[in-house]
């Protein structure tokens, strides 16, 4: 495992919800232009890492690199086709791999498949907890129940 890489990406994911958290807070102290330059910046960076390195794996990061990376990615929105080649290649878990999933398929204007974005039309609602299932999450009903917390 390379502790290094591992260590740089978790650094990233922490720079990220640091200010992703402090510009959900009512009073923000912060623009919210800086979260599109932290996206940006971590953009350039991923892809270096899959340059150097290939898809990052459990392998060659951890389970904790691998969750870092996938949050990472998850924010990408811009670039859709890293988010695919991510779940192409990557080994995210079946949770993570159901939310960037449904992430792809709202960027390209697509119905979600999971329910895992809120707001956002589900294709074949009344399968989608079959779905849910099979990548281990919780009922809708249950999701959003805790959500609303």
């Amino acid at each position: 495992m390379n502790k290094k890489l591992q260590q740089q990406i978790m650094e990233m994911r922490e720079i990220e919800q640091d200010l992703r958290v402090r510009l959900a807070k009512p009073g923000k102290e912060l623009p919210n232009y800086l979260i599109y330059a932290i996206d940006i910046c971590h953009n350039y960076r991923l892809r270096q890492i899959i340059n150097k390195f290939g898809y990052p794996t459990r392998k060659l990061i951890g389970k904790n690199g691998m969750k870092a990376f996938w949050l990472l990615v998850q924010h990408q929105d811009y670039d859709i086709s890293l988010q695919e080649d991510c779940l192409t290649y990557c080994d995210f878990d079946s949770q993570e791999k159901a939310f960037l999933t449904d992430r792809v398929l709202i960027n390209k204007g697509k119905k979600q498949i999971y329910g895992t974005q809120f707001n956002f039309p589900i294709e074949d609602i009344k399968n989608v907890d079959k779905r849910r299932r099979q990548m281990n999450l919780e009922s809708l009903k249950e999701y959003l129940r805790k959500c609303k917390r």
